[in-house]
């Protein structure tokens, strides 16, 4: 996978970033777009397989799946923390996916959260963020969804990370695109409602960004600044 740099800079030299008059989102142009298109294969395509997954598994088969799809991640989370300095953490993260992996059978149950091990999650987008790199324009990006330059250097980091890309797996198609298939409709699944409630909004495309801004400053752990541009966040917005 070419490295964010590389793709921003190919977004750029095409033509289809363009800077736009407003700092506060200078590519609103091309992000609109794009979000467009996102909400348009989401609609055809991947929500309706999500409402199909729900219709025929139960909450403790999809309970199941989204426990093993998040011991999968327990390692790249593990790794973070020690970049992030957070080695108790990591040392917990470390027991979790041992503990859920043995006696959880591969992850599918969560014995470590009954233990009082509770489940934490980092990438290095966050790692970045503490190291204090600045976010960037926002960004939304085909298939990718709403992103900015630190988040999608981080994606290439996490990529580099995860143990299902090194070379003992490098034959080994087939369980990486099953892996990511399973971790995409579970995670879809799980935000059909979300994603309801977002359809609702006045500007779905402002909330996103809005909405994004202030998770990734959470997940950080930095003060987040409303931008400029944007109205007062209404009553449902902020529940959302």
């Amino acid at each position: 996978m070419p490295g964010a740099a590389s793709l921003l800079a190919a977004f750029t030299l095409s033509g289809c970033l363009t800077a736009g008059p407003n700092p506060e989102d200078p590519y609103e142009d091309f992000n609109r777009q794009m979000f467009a298109f996102n909400d348009g294969v989401d609609q055809a395509i991947i929500k309706p397989v999500a409402q199909g997954y729900r219709a025929v598994t139960n909450e403790p088969v999809r309970e199941g799946v989204g426990n093993f799809s998040s011991n999968l991640g327990e390692p790249l989370t593990a790794v973070n923390h020690v970049l992030q300095g957070k080695i108790p953490d990591a040392g917990a993260t470390v027991g979790r996916f041992l503990i859920n992996t043995t006696v959880g059978l591969a992850g599918i149950f969560d014995p470590a959260s009954a233990m009082g091990i509770q489940r934490t999650k980092e990438d290095f987008g966050q790692t970045l963020g503490t190291w204090g790199v600045e976010p960037g324009p926002f960004l939304v990006l085909p298939f990718v969804g709403p992103t900015s330059p630190r988040d999608l250097t981080g994606i290439g980091g996490d990529l580099a990370l995860n143990p299902l890309n090194y070379p003992e797996f490098q034959n080994d198609d087939a369980i990486r695109a099953g892996t990511f298939v399973l971790w995409g409709v579970d995670a879809r699944e799980g935000a059909l409602e979300a994603t309801d409630e977002l359809d609702q909004q006045i500007d779905p495309y402002t909330t996103v960004r809005r909405l994004y801004g202030r998770t990734r400053a959470s997940d950080i752990g930095i003060p987040y600044v409303e931008p400029k541009d944007a109205s007062e966040p209404t009553d449902d917005e902020l529940d959302f």
